[in-house]
């Protein structure tokens, strides 16, 4: 049993020193070493316990091996890091585990016999027990703030950018999904103990082996995504552009304007510049995104993504009906204006309905038969 938890621990903790010398995303790579690290420090008294170093050395009793009040802000902060920035004061977030720490801290050093009195007469019976409730509240919170945040940075992703398919930030929802889970499992653990005071810390054994599970889960996944360069959630001031007449908002067309700006979108061509998004393309049409998104949402029924990725796409399916067109299906993806295989795959299939080769396909097949 020791073993087996000290292997995931071993391990997670090796993952999260490459988290540590990833080039990319360095803050949020911190975090969430910090969070693996606190997961392995929560895993080892059970470790040494397991190996029997409690049984031999009883004063390695309340030593400050659990932060679990820090995993709520590390979750929030690692996902917020990799979609935005960070607020300025940080610190008073950290400020429950600072006292988690003391209250084992202040205890470890004193004699065993007190340790024990201690633990009978309150750790065990209402702090740990409310610590551990702490936790849980703090995670939920802290989650649910991280996932509000991340559903509205995959709707800014579609509002502002074409090629957000190359930044899936779906591992962000993993992450979050993941520490749920190990959530719910602990809760079911803390209620099987309230329910029977007498089980002891070998029933807990397949808890912690989640939890080294988890330590595995988010060091592996977490180094992948390490380097993913995530765009930064960025909100444009609404001032007004050269173009927005000096009227009141609610009684601008916003329906006619943006059938304006779709025109001159498809006469100056701007779909085909690969870093094309709603901010360079609010510059070059006087405005500002506020004005722009709501004028294409109003009059196209779709966001910035689909406006410019269904123009790239119209255009390639027309090269292709071409039977002159010889060039590979890349160029004319790069032609287009997409900058990434991924992104001209998914938009095409999402717009066509079928991959591009099988669009080529199908076209020549159909100039056949009309040749016949």
């Amino acid at each position: 049993m020791s073993i087996t938890l000290l292997l995931c621990a071993g391990q997670g903790l090796v993952l999260a020193f490459l988290l540590l010398c990833a080039r990319r995303n360095k803050t949020a790579n911190r975090f969430l070493a910090l969070l693996i690290t606190a997961v392995a420090a929560l895993i080892t008294p059970y470790i040494i316990g397991y190996a029997g170093f409690y049984d031999k050395w009883p004063w390695l009793s309340f030593a400050p091996f659990s932060y679990t009040l820090a995993f709520g802000p590390l979750i929030y902060f690692y996902a917020l890091s990799l979609m935005d920035r960070l607020p300025t004061r940080r610190w008073p977030h950290f400020l429950p585990v600072l006292f988690q720490f003391l209250a084992d801290a202040i205890v470890f050093p004193l004699p065993l016999a007190t340790k024990n009195w201690w633990d009978g007469f309150a750790h065990a019976p209402v702090i740990s027990p409310m610590l551990e409730f702490a936790t849980l509240i703090s995670m939920a919170a802290y989650g649910i703030a991280a996932l509000r945040r991340y559903r509205l940075y995959r709707q800014w992703l579609a509002d502002n950018r074409t090629d957000g398919v190359d930044f899936d930030p779906s591992w962000i929802r993993n992450f979050l999904i993941a520490l749920a889970l190990v959530a719910l499992i602990w809760l079911g653990f803390m209620a099987a103990n309230l329910i029977n005071p007498a089980r002891n810390y070998f029933d807990q054994f397949l808890l912690y082996v989640v939890f080294s599970l988890l330590v595995i889960y988010l060091g592996i996944a977490g180094w992948r995504h390490g380097e993913t360069p995530f765009p930064a959630f960025r909100m444009e001031p609404e001032k007004p552009g050269r173009s927005d007449v000096e009227k009141p908002v609610m009684e601008r067309d916003w329906t006619g304007r943006g059938k304006n700006w779709l025109r001159e979108i498809d006469e100056a061509e701007y779909w085909r510049d690969p870093e094309l998004t709603l901010t360079s393309l609010a510059r070059r049409l006087g405005t500002n995104t506020a004005y722009l998104s709501r004028a294409l949402n109003e009059s196209a029924r779709e966001n910035f993504n689909a406006i410019i990725n269904r123009r790239r796409v119209a255009a390639i399916q027309q090269w292709l009906s071409s039977p002159d067109e010889a060039r590979d299906l890349m160029t004319l993806a790069f032609e287009a204006g997409f900058s990434s295989k991924a992104s001209f795959n998914r938009a095409f299939a999402d717009f066509a309905g079928m991959s591009p080769s099988a669009w080529r396909l199908k076209s020549q097949k159909q100039r056949a038969l009309e040749s016949v």
